[in-house]
C-alpha cells in the first residue's frame, strides 16, 4: 500500500471516528452528571425535550397541518346548545318495523282496541319514481319481503293512522349468493360500515358531538386521521374519489344538463367490488332532493346496492309534513337510518356486509343542530358494540368536509376546518394482533397527509390486503395499511393549492395595488361566466375585499441550484430561481346579492394575466332563490347569478 493511500485512509478514519468518539464521550459525561444534577421530575422534562428535539430534527414531514384550537373564543361564539329532537307531540306511530318485520304496537291496541292495518309495498322504479305493490291486511304483524319500504294504513273503531316505514327486508336471493367463502383469501374478512355525517370538521366533531367523539376514541379505540384533507368542493368531490378512486372529471359524463349523459351506474363504485366478493351491500342517504348523485347528476338507473334507502326518503316525504320538525311521525328522522343500519347487521348477521350510510339533514345547513343527535349516536354505537356487530367490523366514522355555508365558515379558521373533516377508523379487537404490521402502519399514517383517494385504496385493501411496504409517492391512491412517507405533500397527493390546508399562505396588505387588480380580475371572470345569460343575470361589481393571501415559496426552493457534493447531501443555495406564476387566495363580497366568494387565482407574471379555474371558486354564503331565473336552464351558474327580477 502506498504512503499516499495510507494517509488517505488515516485521514478518512480521523474524519469519521474522531467526531463519533467525541460525541460519545460528551453523551457519557452528560448522562453521568445527570444523575446528580436533576430530580426525577427534571429528568422527565429533559427527556421529553430531547425526544422532541430528536423527533423534530428527524422528521421529514412535508405537510404540517395547522394547529387549530378547538375551543377558541372566536369559534365558541358560534356554538349554541341544541336539545335532543322532541317528537313527543306527534301521534305515536301505531306500527314499528325492525329486522324485516313490522308489528302493530301492543300499547296502541290497549288504548284503541282492535286494529287492522293494510301494508302496501313501495316498489322502486328509478331514482325519481316508485309504485305501489301488493297490499296485505293484518291485525298483528307484516313481514317485509318484496321491499324495504311499506305504506301502512291502520284503522281502529274510532281512529286511524298512516305512515311510510322502512327496515331491512330478508332477501333469500341475497342470502344465497353471499358468504365468507366467496371472499378473497388475501382479504381481511371483516364487515365494513361507513357512517358519514355531512359538514363536520374534526374540531366540530369535538365541539358538537363530544359524547360521540369520546365514546368512539375512548371506548371503541377509534383512530382519527389528523392529516385527512379534502380535494374539492362539496359532497360529490369528497365521496366520488373515495367510492370510485376517480374524480368526476375522470369518469364518464353523468350531468343531467348534458345531452347523452349516462346514469351514474357507469361509475366503478367500491360496493360493486364488495358484492363480487360475497358481501351484502347497502347505501343509505338522507335528503332525496339534494342527493349526492341525483341533484346535479342523473342518479342510478338500476338499484346500486342490495339495500338502497332512496325510495323510502322519496315516498315518505309527503306523509310526515304534519310531523314536528325533524321527525318522521313520532321518531326523529335521523334515528330511522340508525335503526335501518342495526337491522341490516341483524338480518344478515352471519354474512359479509358493506354499508355506506350518509346523514345530512341535521348538519348540512345548520352548524349547531347536529348536537341534538349526540346521545342518539352514542346509543347507536353502544347498540352495535353490545350486539357484537363490531367484533368483526371495520367502522369508519367520517364527514365529507367541514361547514361550507354556516357563519363560522367566514372566519379564517372556519375556512381551514372546511378542508379538514372528521375521519376515523375503528378496527375489531383482533385486528391489531392478527395484522400487527398493517395496524402499525395505519397508526403511523395518522398525521400524514391523506385524501379520499387513499380511503378508496384502503377499502380495496380490505378485500385484498396487498403490500405493506413503503408506499410509492408517485401513485395517487395509497393504502393506509402501507407505510406512507411523511415527505408527501399536496402536489404528490393531487390536492390543488386552493384546497390544501398545509400550504404556507402569507397575508397581503389590502392597501397594495395587487389587491384591487385581483378583485377586478375575479369579478370580470364571474361576469364572463354569466354573459351568456346577461338578459337574466345582473353584472356583478366589487363590494368589499375581506382578505388576500399569497402563497410564498420556500426560500431554499428558490435558492437551490444543485448539490455541492457527488452524493447529493450538501445543497448549493447560490441559485436564484425565477418565479413565473404567483398564487393568491381572495375573499370578497360582490353586489348585487351580497355574494361572498373565495377563490384561488393564478398570476402569470410573464404575461401579467390573472386566471382562475371554476372549481377553485367557492360561494360561501347561501344564494337561496337569487338565481331562480336560470336554476333549471343553467344550474352550473347558480352561485354566480343574481337574477334581474327577484321573486
Amino acid at each position: 500500500m502506498s504512503s499516499r493511500s495510507s494517509c488517505r485512509r488515516n485521514s478518512f478514519l480521523r474524519r469519521i471516528f474522531v467526531p463519533i468518539f467525541t460525541f460519545g464521550l460528551l453523551l457519557y459525561i452528560i448522562v453521568y452528571l445527570w444523575q446528580f444534577a436533576y430530580t426525577d421530575v427534571d429528568r422527565n422534562i429533559i427527556r421529553h425535550q430531547l425526544e422532541e428535539m430528536i423527533h423534530n430534527k428527524a422528521s421529514k414531514q412535508a405537510c404540517k397541518q395547522p394547529n387549530l384550537p378547538v375551543f377558541s373564543q372566536e369559534m365558541m361564539n358560534f356554538v349554541r346548545y341544541v336539545p335532543p329532537i322532541d317528537c313527543s307531540k306527534a301521534t305515536p306511530n301505531w306500527v314499528t318495523c325492525e329486522n324485516y318485520e313490522c308489528h302493530i304496537s301492543h300499547d296502541i291496541i290497549m288504548q284503541k282496541g282492535p286494529i287492522t292495518c293494510s301494508f302496501t309495498d313501495i316498489i322502486r322504479l328509478g331514482d325519481s319514481r316508485f309504485s305501489e305493490g301488493d297490499t296485505k291486511k293484518s291485525d298483528s304483524m307484516y313481514r317485509m319481503e318484496a321491499s324495504d319500504v311499506v305504506k301502512v294504513d291502520c284503522h281502529a273503531a274510532n281512529d286511524a293512522w298512516n305512515g311510510v316505514l322502512t327496515t331491512t327486508r330478508y332477501d333469500q336471493h341475497v342470502w344465497d349468493r353471499t358468504g365468507w367463502e366467496y371472499t378473497d383469501e388475501e382479504g381481511l374478512k371483516m364487515n365494513v360500515l361507513i357512517f358519514a355525517i355531512d359538514s363536520i370538521s374534526r374540531n366540530t366533531m369535538i365541539r358538537k358531538l363530544p359524547k360521540t367523539y369520546k365514546y368512539l376514541t375512548e371506548q371503541l379505540g377509534a383512530l382519527v386521521l389528523e392529516g385527512y384533507n379534502i380535494i374539492g368542493d362539496g359532497t360529490p368531490q369528497a365521496l366520488t374519489p373515495m367510492l370510485t378512486g376517480k374524480t368526476e372529471l375522470e369518469l364518464p359524463e353523468t350531468r343531467k344538463r348534458v345531452k347523452g349523459a349516462s346514469y351514474v351506474d357507469i361509475y366503478p363504485f367500491i360496493w360493486n367490488d364488495y358484492r363480487k366478493n360475497g358481501y351484502v351491500t347497502g347505501y343509505l342517504e338522507e335528503g332525496a332532493d339534494i342527493g349526492t348523485y341525483t341533484f346535479r347528476l342523473k342518479g342510478f338507473n338500476v338499484q346500486p346496492t342490495d339495500h338502497y334507502g332512496r325510495t323510502y326518503y322519496l315516498s315518505s316525504a309527503g306523509f310526515f309534513k304534519k310531523s314536528p320538525q325533524m321527525c318522521a311521525g313520532s321518531t326523529p328522522k335521523h334515528k330511522v337510518m340508525l335503526d335501518f343500519v342495526k337491522s341490516f347487521f341483524n338480518v344478515y348477521k352471519s354474512r359479509p356486509k358493506f354499508m355506506f350510510a350518509f346523514q345530512a339533514d341535521l348538519s348540512h345547513d345548520n352548524y349547531n343542530l347536529i348536537g341534538a343527535a349526540d346521545l342518539d349516536y352514542v346509543d347507536f354505537l353502544q347498540s352495535l358494540h353490545n350486539s357484537g356487530a363490531l367484533n368483526n367490523t371495520l367502522l369508519i366514522t367520517m364527514a365529507d368536509h367541514g361547514h361550507r355555508f354556516a357563519e363560522i365558515r367566514n372566519t379564517f379558521q372556519g375556512k381551514l376546518e372546511e378542508r379538514l373533516p372528521f375521519f376515523s377508523f375503528t378496527f375489531p379487537p383482533w385486528f391489531k394482533t392478527k395484522y400487527k404490521r398493517a395496524y402499525d402502519n395505519f397508526k403511523g399514517n395518522l398525521k400524514t397527509l391523506v385524501t379520499p383517494f387513499d380511503i378508496h385504496a384502503t377499502l380495496k385493501s380490505v378485500l385484498h390486503l396487498g403490500s405493506l411496504e413503503k408506499a410509492n409517492l408517485s401513485e395517487r391512491s395509497l393504502s393506509l395499511f402501507s407505510h406512507i412517507p411523511q415527505e408527501r405533500g399536496c402536489a404528490q397527493a393531487f390536492i390543488e393549492p386552493h384546497w390544501c390546508a398545509c400550504l404556507d399562505w402569507q397575508p397581503v396588505d389590502l392597501t397594495l395595488p395587487v389587491v384591487e387588480r385581483l378583485a377586478a380580475a375575479f369579478t370580470n371572470i364571474l361576469n364572463n361566466y354569466t354573459s351568456v345569460v346577461r338578459n337574466q343575470c345582473e353584472t356583478l361589481s366589487i363590494g368589499s375585499v375581506f382578505w388576500v393571501n399569497k402563497l410564498t415559496p420556500n426560500d431554499n426552493l428558490i435558492k437551490f441550484k444543485n448539490s455541492k457534493d457527488n452524493d447529493g447531501f450538501v445543497p448549493d443555495l447560490t441559485g436564484n430561481t425565477q418565479i413565473s406564476t404567483m398564487l393568491y387566495q381572495i375573499k370578497l363580497k360582490l353586489f348585487p346579492g351580497a355574494g361572498i366568494f373565495e377563490a384561488t387565482l393564478i398570476h402569470n407574471l410573464d404575461q401579467d394575466v390573472f386566471t382562475v379555474k371554476e372549481e377553485d371558486i367557492s360561494r360561501i354564503n347561501v344564494y337561496g332563490t337569487q338565481p331562480w331565473c336560470i336554476a333549471t336552464t343553467h344550474p352550473n351558474l347558480r352561485k354566480f347569478c343574481y337574477c334581474k327580477q327577484q321573486n
